[in-house]
């Protein structure tokens, strides 16, 4: 049996491949069981493909790369939740996350109960990337990770520095005529981030992953080799429990002693 499980709960599809892609495929390249949980099918997001007409053919294809994406990676086991995609704004779809915060604790309370991780890493709290989904659940898993956690577990929030952020809007900015860059506050301070993990080793599986999301667009694709090296390959995250003492950066995920 594997000596640790780690429970990465995301928004939507795709997040856990353009986002901590790295640590699920080499959390599970170490021997870790990788269980991902995605609380929608993200059926609000755009068609990249343009063959899915719908939103509930959309969250269908999605789930699906969902789940072949996780397989590159590595992970054992996913599960979705069952609410809906909010969307970026306006009002939230009756049944969705932002509409539905009773119901997302309840799964959130069940995923955690049944999985019983011994290290959880979610979204950004703080809404650094403006998607509100992915703060509503980061805000839910932490609530109930307290609430209901009574074993010994580690708790992450995955997150971007606003250092890297800052580097593709310049870059972008820079590809585009005219286009004057005017600074962002976009991305979480980097002097909150506590864990830097380097997955260069599973990057080509990352970028297999990601290749499964043909619905969705790469963020990657209009940047340079060496900084979608760094959103890719590495990952950045603040460690919320244990607290953090300080001192140097954690290079790997704290997992209780056996």
């Amino acid at each position: 049996m594997p000596a640790h499980t780690l429970l990465v709960v995301v928004a939507h599809p795709d997040d856990e491949s353009f986002g901590c892609g790295a640590l699920i495929a080499g959390e599970a390249a170490r021997g870790v069981d990788v269980v991902v949980a995605s609380a929608s099918r993200g059926e609000l997001g755009e068609d990249a493909s343009g063959l899915h007409p719908s939103p509930a053919m959309l969250g269908a294809a999605r789930e699906v790369e969902m789940r072949r994406a996780a397989r590159v990676l590595g992970a054992s086991r996913v599960e979705i939740l069952g609410l809906g995609d909010s969307g970026w704004d306006g009002a939230a779809p009756s049944g969705s996350i932002v509409a539905e915060p009773e119901r997302l604790h309840m799964e959130l309370t069940r995923l955690l109960e049944a999985h019983r991780p011994d290290v959880v890493v979610t979204m950004d709290p703080s809404g650094s990337d403006g998607h509100r989904d992915h703060a509503a659940v980061a805000e839910a898993t932490t609530a109930v990770f307290g609430d209901r956690v009574d074993w010994p577990a580690a708790l992450y929030h995955w997150c971007m520095p606003h250092s890297i952020m800052d580097d593709w809007l310049r870059e972008i900015a820079a590809a585009q005529p005219d286009s004057v860059y005017a600074g962002t506050d976009m991305g979480r301070p980097d002097d909150h981030i506590t864990t830097i993990v380097d997955g260069t080793g599973v990057a080509e599986r990352v970028w297999r992953a990601i290749a499964e999301h043909a619905t969705q667009d790469s963020p990657f694709e209009a940047i340079s080799a060496e900084l979608a090296h760094r959103f890719v390959a590495v990952d950045h995250l603040v460690r919320i429990h244990p607290a953090w003492p300080g001192g140097p950066h954690e290079r790997a995920l704290s997992y209780p002693s056996p």
